[in-house]
């Protein structure tokens, strides 16, 4: 009787396990395997589940993300309670058949995630698939580049609107301003094919200012291939978090790589508020590594800002500030250690080192105007 019990129950037990067995063996395995990262599942598996998933959730005028997140919850509650009733009617333990959906869900969302996201920190680097070099350089090279980004980024700053306090504002409304993210892209397809993506409507997040009490700007979720941007932020930081985003739907995980990628597509936009947030964001990357080496070379670069420029340094820095305390110090600790687990050990750190990404592409397509 038994026996013919566990042969009953071992092939659903072997299907919700299956899911989790296959993301854990990615996750161990495709870090030796970087070719397999990179033409199986980056321009493989993830391509065929991308392109029309993020094409769908494109479409809807909403975050899908933020909808789920907060209807979870009930959501759950209300299936619990169905399946309760259910069991009881049966006269069986609930407790087993909750567990065991339990597991199913967070098997296959494993999987999810290693497919839509985990694998592509194991595919080949950015750096080496656009054959940048990223040793070190010097400081006067940083400091040269820290004044043409800040000399772009101050150019740009003039064709901008301000807000009655000076500030950069969007010319454009906010929907319309992340519409036009995909454009950028656009432009980079001949010359970046890698950077091809349907993803063409970063979602706006309905409840950012209580998320910016986290610190976080924007996020991918794998799930549904979607890109969500915090639209509390100060205006000139929002095409530049689009950008972001908006790379890790192209198959990129790696933070300083996507920021890179954000650079280059805003650098290339036909938007003056794309253009300006590019290089504004550039510039601040690359100005903070000056600063932490030389302070005097930095106040060099700094003497290339503009007024306005200086403003929205000034405003950004002001509006963080306000949202400072413990809540930020978790999400922070947190986001630091969710990119360790995928194998990075600079962490939150990461984000700063699309230096390195920003100086070789400096130095192989030279200070174009």
């Amino acid at each position: 009787m038994k026996l013919e019990r566990v042969k009953r129950i071992l092939p659903k037990l072997l299907l919700y396990l299956l899911p989790a067995l296959l993301a854990a063996a990615m996750y161990f395995l495709l870090p030796l395997m970087p070719w397999v990262a990179e033409y199986i599942f980056a321009r493989g598996i993830f391509r065929v589940i991308s392109v029309p998933l993020g094409f769908i959730v494109s479409i809807l005028p909403f975050s899908v993300t933020e909808t789920v997140v907060f209807l979870s919850v009930p959501l759950a509650v209300t299936l619990i309670v169905l399946l309760v009733r259910r069991c009881r009617k049966k006269g069986v333990n609930p407790l087993p058949a909750l567990l065991k959906r339990v597991w199913l869900i967070l098997s296959c969302g494993l999987l999810m995630y290693m497919v839509m996201h985990g694998a592509n920190y194991y595919r080949c680097r950015a750096a080496d698939l656009l054959e940048l070099d990223t040793s070190k350089k010097s400081a006067e090279y940083l400091q040269a580049v820290c004044i043409d980004l800040a000399d772009k980024a101050s150019a740009e700053r003039e064709a901008l609107t301000e807000d009655e306090n000076g500030v950069a504002a969007l010319s454009e409304s906010v929907y319309k301003t992340l519409y036009a993210a995909n454009s950028c892209y656009a432009k980079l397809d001949d010359e970046y094919p890698l950077l091809w993506g349907t993803v063409w409507f970063p979602k706006p997040v309905l409840h950012s200012h209580l998320w910016s009490y986290t610190g976080i700007e924007g996020v991918y979720c794998p799930i549904f291939c979607e890109s969500n941007v915090n639209i509390d932020i100060p205006d000139f930081d929002i095409p530049y978090t689009a950008a972001h985003e908006l790379a890790h739907t192209r198959g990129f995980a790696y933070e300083d790589e996507c920021n890179f990628f954000a650079f280059l597509a805003c650098s290339v936009s036909d938007s003056a508020d794309y253009r300006y947030s590019g290089y504004f964001s550039a510039y601040i990357y690359c100005a903070n590594a000056l600063y932490k080496y030389d302070k005097d070379m930095w106040k060099a670069a700094y003497a290339h800002c503009s007024d306005g420029m200086k403003r929205d340094i000034r405003a950004r820095n002001d509006y963080w500030k306000q949202f400072e305390g413990k809540v930020m110090e978790v999400s922070h600790k947190a986001n630091d250690t969710f990119i360790k687990a995928q194998r990075d050990d600079r962490g939150s750190l990461s984000y700063g080192e699309a230096v390195k990404l920003i100086l070789a592409y400096y130095e192989k397509c030279g200070f174009t105007a």
